[in-house]
């Protein structure tokens, strides 16, 4: 670390007129500031924003502790003055620098040279916080806190106080006090501020203390107390949120960071203790890293198995957890990314609900404070709920203090500018302006061909509307009939909610249609409106497209299987319009098995252009639009009880028969339910989904309102991309984690009340099932033998599966730091599971869940070392485990029921981690890389280790994995502490068999553990990389499906770093490598790519393979490249020089190797371009 730390400190003055920005120690600058009018001036004079008017670089002989501006007297507004605190020969003095507004800062001195010496007990201060008064301030410190006041005049006073030390909270972590860390000031009235400051003071472990200054008191305090725990830790990271309540809940609100975790925002009223709003997430230490992956042969699938397993299940991709934070906040998260919907309002129904539309009352435009209707759909009939525009009351409406239709279940509603229309089973209730009317069965349902009626159909089967257009069917004699009912203003007269007479031209049956229709829409050909009817025949999924006006109607046929495993996608059950595109037509079609079916049809002769086929599980998928997102063609789906938000992604390559703009690769992103107060909660079984208003949801993108059985959930909704964890709490401190694929769920190693346990940890309800037993009796203890032990940790855990005459048994290996190896037995208690409701408390949610049996475990056998144990593995006959620097074998005697030592052996430094496969021992040691030793077991069982390889470079190694699936022989992937990755592969039969490097990469983080798992999405191509022509429509030759190609189906591998990030690794083949390093070299070139890191040379137009660490692609730059489409601005197209058009040249040869040169050499640069994005997209899409 450097000895000079620039910007350790920043202060601004209270007129924002100055800034001072200082180092560790020897020198501080001042700015002086441009004002907001001046920026202004420059920017609407088109000059780049300068910001420092001038500055001062300021030289002090010593450590710069502390430096505030201090407040001038409220009739000297120009008057600046800055308090710097500086260590000079181990003592604190206080500086004093002061100037008027405009005075030229090379004139600006110290009171002093020597400064205001502090006495000894005052020498270092925590806290320097400035009052508004009387330019005095506070210094805080570890035992008590003081006001200093008079250091502009040189008589400087102090006045103590708050020398009575609370004590810790249950937050606190040492052994020691703990230390304040952050303040805040609330804002007050103009007239209260003139002789008054208040000061929020916060403690690290949560503690929160409001001191009163009042310059008329003598001493200067007029109150010191303690306001309450926030119930969590506070790190430097607070500030006061101005708050305006509209009614008599006023209070101030405070925003802490959190130390090592999660902040939160909390509402502190006065002699109340502070309330906690939402968490702010912040980032937290990890330890350890589980995936629910279980390699193929832990599976134990044989050849025979494996060519028979059913192409068309849905596949489950593996979950990610991590060990994060440490004592009362110490818990598990799951990693998850995509929309936040963060629950708010929980209303409770006495009879599960179908589906809910939210409408307004008036039938019109939504008001800031209007109420807003809930049309409930049950099972035989419909509610409405009213639900207050203040949110906070909901509820019931009658049938007469509503115009709905109540007496059956609703199909569909819809609300558009002044149109409201209900379809239910037996009626249609339209409202045009300001009529109002209801039409009952005997009136919509009547089927007429040819001018006679042939009769009438039962109920309305489904339904679509369009503004006041109402298209359905209804079934007669067997046959399906497509009605179509027309309403506006000119036909009504009246209001009416009684039914009323249908005019006949107002309703008329379309077409006849076999009973098989699944799914009905309406969308725009040629800007006539069409009906498009959805049905499956003869191996086909059809839709027919039908004018309205009785023009004419066309088939259009797709394939109803996919790949030669002949995969049924199901009849389509529902239809969305895909974004509009001149010429051309795109629909959404949801299948009854899972698919969601893009189809890009030429509006002319409504003719197949190209398809797409995406998984999102095995039941119906609804698909529907969301016409109040802030996303452009962004889409509401539903599917498998979970719900998704889609939106086009980047443009793809231009080609003759499909425009430039249209999109059908879909940008698709999971809506995950989260509810502040349950950081564990899992989500529930989403059965419907709608828009709230705006002005009700309290979202940056509005609302949505979710249907989970019989519950009503309104949560404010993000369209914003991003990481949104899971919280298992462990309620201790965490060190080491495992998934127990036997077992089906987590175990957790902690430090709990300070002392080491184990946590059985169900990972869908966050609930502990740990049981520890005692070994004989099988009674319950507190802690396992060998645990609940202080000042030691886990260090290893480890699933064990030992199998011996046609038997398995199933052990957990826990090793610890003080040299203990255990073998645990765990079982699940001898009872049937149950179903159960999850509790309700408040605005908690339902969500039924198998009620597990609990764990139990006691210790069957365990070791003892002199040396912490920090790695075990099992082999086919016991364990191989490495204690200090010495790795040992010992084997397991079911007759005697004991280990017997086989072998031992010496290593270079200790082994942190171990792997073993097929005899071979891979011993990853701390300071000496990767170590190969075999284990040869002699004909009369005696046993010895013999080294084979090792690597040639010393490291300082933190953990390894081996790939497999690319080569014939397996890369072993290691990182070390300093920041780096390498691939190494064992050589054979040479005179010195040794590890050679492969690879290296350089990264902005150490990665202590490293993962396999196979976790991209459902709708992820790599999970369709086996079926062929998984794309009805699109050419063989496409170059994306060429490049799709390539892609392997193996785990990806995952790396932990210990500030919590989480990087992902792959394995490249050259000819991708090539065209990607090509980029890169293109990108770190590049200021507008690399600002601050960019190198001033010329790119190569070959890509190096030396040193090692070249052959490393930075995904990351890569994702700048696109997302900034940046491609074009590499290249340097448009400049026309010589040396660019080599550039580009080289760039069309390289993107043409890679798709295996499918690619015509007369095609435009364009093409190419938005080729790779293409390329780059799908190379770069999310892991999870």
């Amino acid at each position: 670390m450097l000895r000079l730390q620039p910007g350790m400190h920043l202060t601004v003055d209270p007129s924002s007129r100055y800034m001072a920005v200082g180092c560790s120690e020897a020198v501080f600058a001042i700015y002086a500031l441009h004002s907001r009018d001046q920026l202004v001036e420059q920017y609407r004079q088109g000059y780049p924003l300068n910001y420092v008017e001038s500055e001062k670089h300021v030289s002090v002989p010593g450590v710069i502790l502390k430096m505030e501006f201090l407040h001038p007297s409220p009739d000297d507004e120009t008057h600046i003055i800055l308090l710097v605190l500086v260590i000079i020969r181990g003592r604190t003095r206080m500086q004093v620098y002061e100037w008027q507004t405009g005075t030229d800062l090379k004139s600006v001195r110290p009171h002093s040279g020597r400064g205001h010496l502090l006495d000894e007990r005052r020498q270092m201060p925590l806290l320097l916080i400035p009052l508004t008064i009387k330019s005095s301030f506070i210094l805080i410190y570890e035992e008590y806190m003081t006001v200093c006041h008079g250091i502009l005049e040189g008589h400087l006073q102090f006045s103590d106080f708050s020398r009575n030390i609370d004590e810790p909270t249950s937050f606190h972590h040492g052994k020691k006090s703990p230390i304040w860390t952050a303040w805040a000031r609330p804002a007050r009235r103009e007239q209260y501020a003139v002789n008054r400051d208040d000061i929020y003071i916060v403690r690290e472990d949560g503690l929160v203390k409001f001191v009163e200054i009042d310059s008329e008191d003598d001493d200067f305090i007029k109150g010191d107390s303690s306001v309450g725990d926030l119930e969590s830790n506070c790190s430097s990271a607070l500030a006061y949120l101005d708050y305006k309540a509209n009614d008599s809940k006023s209070g101030d609100v405070l925003v802490t960071g959190g130390d090592s975790g999660a902040g939160g925002t909390y509402f502190l009223r006065a002699r109340k203790v502070p309330l906690f709003s939402e968490p702010i997430q912040n980032w937290s230490p990890a330890s350890d890293f589980a995936t629910t992956f279980v390699p193929t042969d832990r599976n134990h699938v044989d050849d025979w198995k494996a060519s028979h397993i059913r192409k068309d299940v849905v596949p489950r991709p593996d979950r990610l957890f991590a060990t994060v934070g440490k004592g009362l906040q110490g818990s598990v998260i799951e990693f998850r990314r995509g929309f936040e919907a963060k629950l708010g309002f929980v209303v409770d129904y006495p009879n599960p609900v179908l589906e809910a539309w939210v409408l307004c009352p008036t039938f019109d435009s939504f008001d800031d404070d209007e109420a807003s209707l809930f049309l409930l759909s049950l099972g035989d009939k419909s509610a409405v709920l009213c639900f207050s525009g203040d949110s906070n009351d909901i509820e019931s409406l009658d049938e007469h203090q509503t115009k709905f239709d109540l007496r059956f279940r609703t199909i569909t509603a819809c609300m558009h500018q002044d149109h409201a229309v209900q379809v239910t089973e037996q009626s249609i209730v339209v409202k045009n302006g300001t009529i109002f009317n209801v039409y009952d069965a005997d009136q919509v349902l009547v089927i007429k061909q040819n001018g006679n009626i042939l009769g009438h159909g039962q109920m309305i089967e489904k339904a679509v509307i369009h503004e006041s257009l109402v298209l359905f069917t209804t079934i007669l004699n067997g046959q399906l009939y497509l009605q179509i009912l027309e309403q506006n203003s000119s036909n009504a007269m009246e209001n009416h909610q009684s039914p009323r007479r249908l005019p006949a031209e107002k309703l008329r049956t379309l077409s006849e249609f076999s009973p098989n229709v699944s799914s009905i829409g309406l969308c725009a050909v040629r800007q006539n409106l069409c009906a498009v009817v959805a049905d499956e025949s003869d191996g086909y999924l059809v839709l027919t497209f039908l004018m309205l006006s009785g023009a004419g109607s066309r088939e259009v046929k797709l394939p109803s299987t996919l790949g030669e495993e002949k995969i049924h996608v199901g009849a389509i059950v529902s239809i969305a319009v895909g974004p509009s595109s001149t010429g051309f037509l795109t629909l959404l079609c949801g299948t009854r098995c899972g698919w969601l079916i893009t189809v890009d049809l030429s509006e002319s002769s409504l003719e197949i252009l190209s398809s797409q086929y995406d998984r999102f599980g095995g039941g119906q998928v609804i698909i529907r639009s969301d016409e109040l997102s802030t996303l452009d063609n962004s889409y509401l789906l539903s599917c498998d009880f979970n719900i998704y938000g889609l939106c086009p992604g980047y443009p793809q390559a231009a080609s003759i028969s499909v425009p430039k703009e249209r999109s059908s690769q879909w940008k698709v992103n999971q809506i995950w339910l989260t509810d502040a107060s349950r950081p564990e909660l899992h989500p529930p079984e989403i059965h419907s989904i709608a828009r709230l208003r705006p002005n009700i949801s309290g979202g940056a993108d509005g609302g949505l309102l979710l249907v989970s059985g019989s519950q009503l959930l309104l949560t404010a909704f993000s369209t914003q991309e991003k990481a949104i964890p899971r919280f298992l709490p462990i309620k201790g401190t965490p060190s080491r984690l495992l998934y127990s694929s036997t077992l089906d769920l987590l175990i957790v190693g902690a430090v709990v009340d300070g002392v080491t346990t184990l946590r059985f940890i169900d990972q869908n309800t966050g609930e502990d099932l740990s049981t520890p037993c005692d070994e004989k009796t099988k009674e319950l203890v507190p802690y396992i033998q060998g645990l609940g032990r202080p000042d030691e940790r886990i260090s290893h855990l480890l699933e064990w599966p030992y199998s011996k005459n046609g038997k398995t048994w199933h052990f957990v290996i826990v090793a610890t730091s003080a040299g203990r190896l255990l073998i645990v037995s765990a079982t699940p208690e001898k009872r049937s599971p149950q179903m159960g409701n999850g509790v309700t408390n408040g605005n908690s949610i339902d969500s039924m869940s198998v009620i597990r049996p609990r764990i139990q475990f006691f210790t069957r056998y365990k070791f003892r070392s002199d040396e912490p144990i920090y790695s075990v593995v099992g082999y086919p006959d016991g364990l191989i485990w490495g204690s200090g620097k010495y790795l040992y074998c010992d084997a397991l005697d079911l007759r005697e029921k004991k280990f017997r030592r086989m072998a031992g052996h010496e290593l270079p430094s200790p082994a942190f981690n171990l792997g073993y496969e097929n005899g071979i021992i891979y011993a990853m040691t701390s300071a000496h890389s990767l170590e190969l030793v075999k284990l040869v077991i002699g004909d009369d069982g005696e046993a010895e280790f013999v080294h084979t390889h090792a690597d040639q470079v010393c490291r300082d190694s933190f953990h390894h994995t081996a790939i497999e699936g690319f080569t014939d022989r397996p890369i072993h992937l290691l990182s070390d502490k300093h920041c780096s990755l390498a691939g190494l592969w064992p050589t054979h039969n040479t005179r010195a068999d040794t590890l050679d490097t492969l690879f290296e990469a350089e990264l902005p983080h150490s990665i202590l553990k490293l993962r396999s798992a196979k976790c991209r999405p459902v709708w992820d191509a790599i999970w369709r990389t086996d079926l062929p022509n998984i794309q009805p429509g699109v050419a063989a030759q496409d170059p994306i499906i060429t490049l799709g190609r390539t892609l392997k189906s193996v785990p990806e591998i995952l790396g932990l770093s210990i500030d919590g990030s989480l990087s992902q690794f792959t394995i490249l083949e050259t000819r991708t490598w090539r065209f990607l390093r090509f980029i890169i070299d293109l990108g770190i070139r590049s200021p507008q790519v690399c600002e601050f890191t960019y190198k001033d040379d010329v790119a190569p137009l070959e890509p190096a393979t030396t040193p090692k660490r070249m052959m490393h692609v930075d995904g990351d730059i890569l994702r700048r490249c696109l997302e900034d489409r940046a491609l074009e601005g590499l290249l340097g197209i448009g400049l026309g020089c010589e040396d660019n058009q080599a550039v580009i040249a080289r760039f069309c040869e390289l993107l043409d190797e890679l798709h295996e040169g499918v690619l015509d050499a007369s095609t435009a640069t364009e093409v190419y371009l938005e080729l790779a994005y293409r390329d780059l997209e799908l190379l770069l899409r999310p892991v999870w």
